[in-house]
């Protein structure tokens, strides 16, 4: 239905003063409203246009996030602590036999980036303990065994996680804007104390190693045998 009134012209001299004005008043009502109509018809279209942007920016997204998840499992490092025995192969002196140890008790973190599982020999569980007390200047770890005391092995694993862990990341960082790649990092042997022995150098309660002290050389003892008669 259209709502507009027709023009009349010159004929408005013939409408009273009052109708007149109530004619203008509706004139701006429909007018306003006609506005707001073709603001609205707009706004719709640019809604549906940015509806339709909207889907493919999430199409976009979804393939984005699951190639970006794929290189972050591959390339961010993941870190890891066990505490384990591990067995090892003694000679004996007497039967030239080889006989499987029970081995000691010992801490390993294992870093895994690139596909690759590197394993960090970090120490045997009294090793790690002395360490640790030296660090924070205790003598608390001491008494720690880890291996039969959950809370003991929680602790040391968080204090692994606290400490080391952040080392060997800065390593690797530094590995990777030297070299450009981690391969110096993954190869060889990487003897974990060293990460302890820098905190320990680190903290308020270092000392330096007293220099050993040569023994001294005993004196050969002269015995004296009588000939045979």
């Amino acid at each position: 239905m259209d709502y507009r009134i027709k023009k009349i012209g010159d004929d408005w001299k013939f409408i009273p003063k009052e109708e007149w004005k109530k004619k203008t008043d509706y004139e701006r009502l429909y007018n306003k409203i006609k506005r707001r109509e073709i603001f609205i018809q707009k706004t719709e279209e640019d809604i549906k246009k940015k509806k339709r942007e909207l889907r493919e920016w999430k199409k976009d997204r979804t393939r984005d996030y699951h190639q970006l998840l794929k290189y972050h499992k591959k390339f961010i490092p993941g870190f890891s602590v066990s505490l384990s025995k591990n067995p090892k192969l003694k000679e004996s002196d007497n039967t030239k036999v080889s006989i499987r140890t029970k081995g000691n008790l010992s801490w390993t973190i294992y870093v895994t980036v690139q596909g690759v599982r590197k394993s960090i020999y970090l120490g045997t569980k009294d090793d790690v303990n002395e360490k640790f007390d030296l660090i924070e200047g205790t003598l608390k770890y001491y008494d720690f065994y880890p291996d039969i005391f959950i809370p003991h092995r929680n602790k040391i694993t968080q204090k692994i996680e606290k400490l080391v862990y952040p080392l060997i990341r800065k390593e690797m960082i530094s590995i990777l804007s030297e070299e450009g790649t981690l391969d110096s990092f993954l190869k060889p042997k990487i003897k974990g104390m060293k990460y302890l022995d820098e905190l320990y150098k680190n903290s308020i309660y270092y000392e330096e190693p007293k220099p050993k002290k040569p023994k001294p050389k005993g004196k050969r003892m002269v015995v004296y045998r009588p000939p045979s008669s």
